[in-house]
């Protein structure tokens, strides 16, 4: 019997989906439902999901009417929907990208537990599994079909982005048994109040990287897997003045800001047009800030380095897989880029996930915490500006970071530090400034004196 590709089981779950286990005959049903949809739908277009809807309830009473399969009001509903997630929807995970607590979606093969990520619980297993095949692929390329990526025998990898903003990555045999993975993003970026709030940052922390940022200091957030860093970049750049011209390049768009005047690059692989050629292009169109989503390979972080040292940009920023500045230099350094070249790399932030533990409830957690704030001198090493030692931030070589946004802003070390305690003040006060849109202006107001 053909199945629907996808199933909701009975096993032990510390995550489920609302959608009821379906008997083989309800199965069926919903599959001829599903087929004689999309025949209607292919000779007249549907306007709307409501549209959708309405069709799907009626195919499927006439369905159970030429069948002779009778069912309650309950059953109504449940099929309606998963006829709709079948043809209109994208499954189960319709339900899943919906829902605001997940910080990840992983399918990790064919017939065995997706698996989610809750905000301040960890993975859970969840009721539902991928069954075939062919449902994968297709599920895959629906899901990609907004930038045009699909999954094929050819190219069985796919690497995109979804509509509300999530990356997702997936692929196929020979490469996995069907693997697919959703890093979601919240409907709002975090702003740097919020970073605040959860502890990420203090307001020293942020009073001293606000002034980095404003005194165009080049920037590079480093950090390991799902730490939060392009988050940090996303919330930092509300400290830019809304009145400069900002340049993104993305591979897969995840970066979200609200300067007016800002352009979005992406690379295009299939004319041979990657990041590098993007970076090297952002020489000629006079950009105030570069911000660069993601460095991962040698001509990349080759080309940020350069694009850093070129002083074409008021500052340049990105983010690197690296588990603390001294590794993210070595990491560089290996990728070919020059010890003298990495002084064009102002600052180094590094942020991790740092596990905890509740002895009293016996329950393991993790939070996201910034680690380091290092600069770089010119003697081919970095130094801690402020480091977390687990409980609060220690301060190290401040003045050379001071030293800096001296230079950079036209002001004395003294005034300097006396702007850093204002900042310091006026951010600690800030702290219920909620929304991201709603923080982007009070800090252009109160810090730039603008009314965007």
């Amino acid at each position: 019997m053909e199945s629907l590709g996808w199933k909701t089981g009975n096993w032990k779950a510390g995550y489920r989906v609302s959608l009821p286990a379906l008997s083989p005959e309800e199965a069926a049903l919903v599959l001829d439902s599903a087929k004689r949809f999309t025949e209607q739908t292919q000779r007249k277009e549907i306007g709307s999901k409501e549209e959708a809807a309405g069709l799907i309830e009626r195919i499927l009473a006439s369905e159970c009417a030429e069948q002779g399969f009778e069912i309650d009001e309950e059953q109504k509903q449940y099929l309606s929907r998963a006829v709709y997630l079948q043809t209109v929807g994208a499954g189960f995970l319709d339900e899943l990208l919906a829902d605001q607590s997940l910080e990840e979606i992983a399918a990790i093969g064919l017939g065995r537990p997706v698996y989610v990520y809750v905000r301040k619980q960890g993975w859970k297993r969840t009721n539902v599994s991928i069954e075939s095949i062919d449902y994968f692929v297709s599920l895959a390329n629906k899901l990609g079909r907004g930038l045009g990526r699909r999954l094929t025998a050819q190219q069985p990898r796919m690497n995109t982005v979804l509509e509300d903003g999530s990356r997702l990555h997936a692929s196929m045999p020979p490469i996995s048994n069907c693997e697919l993975t959703i890093r979601k993003f919240g409907k709002e970026p975090l702003s740097p109040f919020d970073l605040l709030s959860l502890g990420t940052y203090d307001a020293k922390a942020l009073s001293l990287l606000s002034l980095s940022i404003q005194a165009d200091l080049s920037v590079l957030v480093c950090g390991n897997t799902a730490s939060g860093k392009t988050s940090t970049l996303n919330a930092l750049l509300s400290f830019v003045p809304a009145s400069e011209r900002m340049l993104l390049i993305e591979e897969t768009p995840e970066l979200s800001l609200l300067h007016p005047h800002q352009m979005r690059l992406v690379p295009f692989e299939e004319a041979q047009i990657g990041m590098v050629e993007l970076v090297r292009d952002s020489l000629r169109m006079r950009p105030d800030r570069v911000v660069v989503g993601e460095i991962r390979g040698a001509e990349e972080t080759r080309a940020f380095v350069e694009s850093a040292l070129c002083g074409q940009a008021k500052g340049c920023y990105s983010t690197f897989h690296a588990q603390s500045s001294r590794d993210a230099l070595l990491r560089m350094r290996m990728m070919g880029c020059l010890e003298a070249d990495l002084e064009g790399i102002d600052l180094f932030i590094v942020q991790r996930r740092v596990s905890s533990y509740d002895a009293l409830r016996r329950r393991v957690g993790e939070k996201r915490k910034v680690t380091e704030v290092a600069v770089s001198r010119g003697d081919d090493a970095l130094h801690p500006a402020l480091a977390f030692n687990g409980k609060a931030f220690s301060q190290g070589a401040l003045s050379l970071l001071i030293a800096k946004i001296a230079a950079g802003t036209d002001m004395r070390e003294g005034e300097v530090r006396r702007e850093l305690a204002r900042r310091e003040r006026m951010i600690g006060s800030w702290r219920n400034v909620k929304g991201f849109e709603k923080a982007f202006l009070h800090i252009q107001k109160w810090l730039f004196g603008s009314e965007v």
